[in-house]
C-alpha cells in the first residue's frame, strides 16, 4: 500500500473541514430520521424495551425475530418496501418474497445482536464468528506495521465484528450516528464493554481523535457505504441493473492519508445464526488531484461486488440509489 498524506487536491485548511465533515456524515442520520426513531416510543421508554430484548434468551428471540420479520413483510413497511427496491437494483430484478423475508430477518439479526452484544464474553464472540484467516492475517500485520481504518458497509452485524477484533487483543475505534441521547448511552456502553472506543459523529474533534488512536494502536472502523450528506465522492456501482452513480462519504480515505495508515474493507454475512467475516486489502492509496477518488471508487467496487453475491445481507432500508424511492402509501 502507498502511505499518503493530506489530500494535495485542497488546501490544509480545507482539507481539514473536509475531513471533519467526512467523519461526521460516516454512520449519520439526520434529524428527521432521528425523531423517527423508537418506532413512535418516547426515547426513555425505547430504552426500556432495547433493556428488555438484550434479556431475551437466543431459544425465544430466535423464533421472535422470524414472526417479526414475517409480519414486517406481511404490512409491507415503507422500510421493507425499500430495502426491495435496493435489492432489485442489485439482482437485475424483483427480489423473491422469500428473499424479502430473509432481508428483514438479517435486518432483526443485526439489530438484536447489537442490543446482546454485551452479555457475550470476548470468548463467546471469538466462537460466533468464523473468519477468513488470509485476509485477517494481511490486515494483523497491517495493524502491526503502522495502523488500519476499515471500512465496511452495511451488512450483517458491524457491532460483533468489532467485539471480535476486540477479543483479539486489538482496539477498535468507532464514530457512531446520532441518537436520541438516552439511546446513544444504552449502546456507548454495550460498545465500551466489549473493547470499543467510542464517538459521536457530532464531536467536532472526532477526526483529531481517531488520528491520535490510530498513532497509539487502535483499528479505526467506519462504515461508509451510504452518504447521508450528499456531497461525498462520486463514485458508480455496477449492478445487474446497470451503473448507478452514488456518493460516498471519503472519511476513511481522507483519514488513512492524513495518518499514512493502511486501508481495509471488511465484510461480514450471516450463515444462519453465525457470522463470517472477511478483510479485504491493503486498498491502494492514490495520490494526485484524482486520488481521493479513484481510492473511494476501489472501495465502492468492493462493496458493490459483495452486495451483489450477498443482497439478503445488506441492511439498506433507506434511499441509496437516485430515484429508487419507496413513496408513502396514501391515507385510507
Amino acid at each position: 500500500m502507498t502511505k499518503a498524506s493530506a489530500p494535495s487536491e485542497v488546501s490544509p485548511r480545507n482539507a481539514k473541514m473536509r475531513t471533519d465533515s467526512a467523519i461526521a456524515n460516516t454512520g449519520k442520520v439526520g434529524d428527521e430520521a432521528k425523531q423517527k426513531r423508537g418506532y413512535g416510543l418516547s426515547p426513555k421508554l425505547f430504552v426500556r424495551v432495547l433493556r428488555i430484548a438484550a434479556r431475551i434468551p437466543n431459544w425465544l428471540w430466535h423464533p421472535l425475530v422470524r414472526f417479526a420479520s414475517w409480519i414486517a413483510y406481511k404490512r409491507q413497511y415503507r422500510a421493507v418496501r425499500q430495502w426491495a427496491l435496493n435489492a432489485e437494483v442489485m439482482l437485475g430484478r424483483p427480489p423473491t418474497a422469500a428473499e424479502v423475508q430473509a432481508g428483514v430477518l438479517s435486518w432483526f439479526k443485526n439489530m438484536i445482536g447489537s442490543v446482546q452484544l454485551g452479555k457475550y464474553t470476548a470468548e463467546q464472540n471469538l466462537k460466533r464468528v468464523t473468519v477468513e484467516m488470509s485476509g485477517y492475517e494481511a490486515f494483523h500485520t497491517a495493524w502491526q506495521n503502522g495502523g488500519v481504518v476499515v471500512t465496511l458497509p452495511h451488512m450483517g452485524d458491524w457491532d460483533l465484528a468489532g467485539a471480535w477484533v476486540c477479543a483479539k487483543g486489538i482496539p477498535v475505534s468507532a464514530v457512531v450516528e446520532r441518537l436520541p441521547d438516552e439511546e446513544f448511552a444504552f449502546y456507548s456502553v454495550i460498545r465500551r464493554s466489549v473493547g470499543m472506543t467510542i464517538y459521536p459523529h457530532q464531536d467536532p474533534r472526532a477526526f483529531e481523535r481517531l488520528c491520535t488512536d490510530l498513532k497509539n494502536g487502535s483499528v479505526v472502523a467506519l462504515v461508509a457505504d451510504r452518504d447521508l450528506s450528499r456531497r461525498g465522492v462520486p463514485v458508480i456501482w455496477h449492478t445487474a441493473s446497470g451503473v448507478k452513480e452514488v456518493t460516498m462519504p471519503p472519511g476513511p480515505v481522507l483519514l488513512a492519508r492524513r495518518t499514512g495508515a493502511a486501508i481495509f474493507v471488511a465484510i461480514s454475512t450471516f450463515v444462519d445464526y453465525q457470522m463470517q467475516l472477511k478483510f479485504i486489502g491493503p486498498i491502494e492509496t492514490e495520490h494526485g488531484s484524482n486520488g481521493l477518488r479513484a481510492t473511494c471508487q476501489q472501495i465502492a467496487d468492493i462493496f458493490c461486488e459483495n452486495v451483489s453475491q450477498n443482497p439478503i445481507d445488506w441492511h439498506l432500508m433507506q434511499r441509496f440509489f437516485p430515484g429508487v424511492v419507496a413513496e408513502p402509501r396514501a391515507a385510507k
